[in-house]
């Protein structure tokens, strides 16, 4: 099975890893290797996009409270 019919069914971690394989191949790789990742990085980046327009929205965090100050005696 080719590397793009498995995309979707990476992992979050296994799709940054991908990606800065990809990144990293586009760079210095052979010119086989770059054609490849042109042609892999637009997919990488829509299935991330996907997964992310999909995630629950984070709620916002809270300020810790900050304790009052005792007065000593």
């Amino acid at each position: 099975m080719a590397v793009d019919e498995r995309i979707a069914s990476y992992s979050d971690k296994e799709l940054a890893n991908l990606r800065e394989n990809i990144v990293r191949l586009a760079e210095s790789g052979s010119a086989k290797q770059k054609a490849e990742a042109e042609r892999l990085m637009p997919l990488v980046d829509a299935e991330r996009a996907e997964r992310k327009s999909r995630a629950p929205e984070k709620p916002a965090r809270k300020a810790p409270a900050k304790k009052a100050k005792t007065a000593k005696v």
